[in-house]
């Protein structure tokens, strides 16, 4: 069917997106309408209706998304096979069964965690919920990801963007992004040394069915500074490559 048959729902599905991409800070109906060409009066009725729906929030006249999108994601992510596999097999790794493990989609200059696994019996880290969006140029996730494609193209993608700071280690300028990726080209992994969270490091490989395949999907493993410094990098990237096995396309790259 063409969108343009059910306009209410593509306005309002245009909202959605442009919620997301606001984040916390969440936009008031003139910035909707003004972004969207949408008309005001349409603007707050169709807002009202999401608000109602639970689809989005409303705090000092500003919208943000609603929690209703955290039990669709849930729903959606139960679905999911791959996602039991990934459970079931990190509980098989002997390092990072007994650390952290995620799974991360690249959205943009984002990361978007689709799956956390947390080792009982360890102090629980400061790290993303499913769901939970992190800026891809601090995170291990992100720059696996991020490195698997042409520096040009990720000048391109963070053209204009200010990159966020969570602490003092986090990466503040584009040329200090794009060195950092150049070393995970080499490694072959991404290191996040506290720059998403002081005290904590987290490893991270891309998902690659090719060589020259940008990557959307990576796993990861955090860990407390004290245990990053009592383990073998090298294992603990094994078994996330052993892990990373789980989502590549197999049929990738063949001929028939």
């Amino acid at each position: 069917m063409d969108r343009s048959a059910v306009p209410a729902l593509t306005r309002a599905m245009t909202i959605v997106d442009l919620l997301a991409g606001a984040g916390q800070a969440g936009l008031t109906v003139t910035d909707i309408a003004a972004r969207t060409g949408i008309a005001k009066s349409t603007t707050a009725l169709l807002c009202s209706v999401l608000e109602v729906e639970g689809m989005v929030r409303k705090h000092d006249g500003r919208y943000r998304l609603g929690r209703r999108f955290l039990g669709l994601a849930a729903d959606y992510l139960a679905t999911v096979d791959d996602l039991e596999e990934f459970y079931a097999e990190v509980r098989r790794l002997p390092i990072v069964s007994r650390e952290a493990a995620r799974l991360a989609l690249l959205d943009g200059t984002d990361v978007i965690y689709l799956a956390r696994y947390e080792a009982t019996g360890r102090p629980r880290r400061v790290t993303g919920g499913i769901g939970d969006r992190f800026p891809a140029s601090i995170t291990a996730s992100g720059k696996a990801m991020l490195a698997t494609l042409p520096a040009e193209a990720v000048e391109d993608r963070f053209r204009g963007r200010l990159l966020p700071r969570y602490t003092e280690r986090s990466i503040q300028a584009l040329p200090d992004l794009l060195r950092d990726l150049e070393g995970v080209r080499e490694r072959g992994y991404a290191i996040d040394d506290e720059e998403t969270n002081l005290g904590q490091v987290c490893y991270a490989v891309p998902v690659r069915n090719a060589p020259d395949e940008p990557s959307e999907l990576a796993v990861s493993s955090t860990l407390t500074r004290e245990r990053a410094s009592e383990l073998s990098t090298a294992e603990v990237v094994a078994e996330l490559s052993r892990l990373a096995e789980l989502f590549r396309n197999p049929l990738a790259g063949r001929t028939f």
